[in-house]
């Protein structure tokens, strides 16, 4: 494709002297390469650079009405979709008319005489640079096309993680699950969910993984697969010595089994933090075990709060870590809520953490209210809390909640 700078340029030439615009006009034909237009005053030549794909403006500085400058302030006032190279021509050479041409938006000067030689050697310069504005232009275009075809894919891929997520249809006998999910970009590292196990007992687990974007996203959806789906290549129960049954896999196995397959490497960083736990739903006793992640937090219905503070490190930090099966014992109207640090790392306009203790007094205040609700609260309090500033998170949030019926 040819650009302007190849084609012959437009050229507007601005002066209330007939004489002396047709004169400095016939210069320009006669070396070619230009196509030569002519105003006779600024508030003409202001129409004709609107409306016309002009290059390139040769402009007087005295003129009726618009003068020089005030022409050349309005042109750039007028935010053409494509560059104008503006040339003040004036008998006048102090520094503060200079100072008043180049903060109008001019170019480059010419004074009167003009030299010939002079001009051609301006025009070249000017032809140089809307040249480079051109292919500047041309290459902000491609990037924003692939722009829009990389935001189309992450679209694509933030669908496809959110399909991951709980569905609203899954029932599991007495127990109520809600959660909430924000990714802080169009994808995220946090991921949860909760599934039946067997006849007595579901499994859940909530993740996190170190950084934000494509990466980490890609783990997430991988943890999500060995985790929700993990009854089909052993991980989450076995099947028994007598093949007729399942034996249900300790969280400390689960997590030691992911540890070793996630180690991290020189060339490869990411690690995570996750909580995996068992709970009969006919008895409320369960097991957990936490790695890296923050204290999940149970509620019973009576006010009281437990922290589940046991746990080890993050998955892929050592190998071979000790990890441990934490006993909990949900009650009547107890609430289990795993979540990401985005909450209680949330930060105000004076860079003030959400934090742990006003979490644990909002639940606490909201454990009688239906866990959709309080959920729901949370969520405000948090945007209410973020800075106004920011139109995102600076991590991602996430929370499972599992109340006991």
């Amino acid at each position: 494709m040819s650009s302007k700078t190849e084609k012959e340029l437009q050229i507007l030439v601005v002066d209330d002297s007939t004489s002396y615009r047709r004169l400095l006009s016939r210069h320009l034909q006669n070396w070619g390469g230009y196509k030569v237009i002519e105003a006779e005053d600024g508030t003409q030549a202001l129409d004709m650079i609107v409306n016309q794909n002009i290059s390139m403006v040769i402009s007087d500085w005295e003129m009726p009405g618009l003068n020089g400058p005030e022409l050349c302030q309005a042109m750039r006032d007028a935010a053409l979709d494509h560059y104008v190279y503006f040339i003040l021509v004036t008998s006048r050479g102090s520094t503060e008319d200079i100072i008043v041409g180049m903060e109008a938006g001019a170019d480059d000067f010419l004074t009167k005489p003009i030299d010939q030689q002079e001009l051609r050697v301006r025009l070249r310069a000017g032809e140089r640079i809307l040249k480079l504005e051109e292919q500047l232009e041309e290459k902000n275009q491609r990037l924003n096309e692939a722009y829009k075809l990389i935001e189309t894919d992450l679209k694509a891929a933030a669908d496809m993680q959110q399909s991951l997520l709980p569905q609203s249809n899954i029932y599991i006998e007495n127990v109520d699950c809600k959660w909430f999910f924000q990714p802080s970009l169009f994808v995220s590292g946090d991921m949860h969910s909760y599934f039946k196990l067997d006849h007595d007992h579901m499994g859940f687990y909530s993740v996190d993984v170190s950084g934000h974007g494509v990466k980490p996203a890609m783990l997430s959806v991988t943890l999500s697969r060995f985790l929700s789906h993990g009854s089909n290549n052993g991980l989450l129960k076995k099947i028994d010595s007598t093949g007729n049954s399942y034996v249900i896999t300790p969280p400390s196995v689960v997590v030691s089994e992911l540890n070793a397959q996630f180690q991290m490497t020189r060339q490869d960083s990411t690690y995570f933090t996750i909580v995996y736990g068992v709970l009969n739903i006919r008895t409320g006793q369960g097991q957990m075990t936490r790695a890296g992640h923050p204290h999940p937090i149970i509620v019973h219905q009576d006010g009281q709060i437990e922290l589940i503070t046991d746990g080890g490190l993050p998955v892929g930090f050592i190998e071979n870590p000790d990890y441990t099966n934490c006993q909990f014992q949900l009650l009547t109207g107890s609430r289990l809520y795993l979540y990401t640090d985005g909450i209680t790392e949330c930060e105000d306009k004076d860079q003030q953490l959400f934090g742990e203790d006003r979490l644990l007094h909002l639940l606490c205040e909201r454990r009688s209210m239906a866990l959709n609700h309080a959920l729901n609260a949370l969520q405000s309090d948090l945007l209410a809390w973020r800075d106004p500033k920011k139109t995102a998170f600076n991590d991602d949030i996430s929370m499972l909640a599992i109340g006991f019926n």
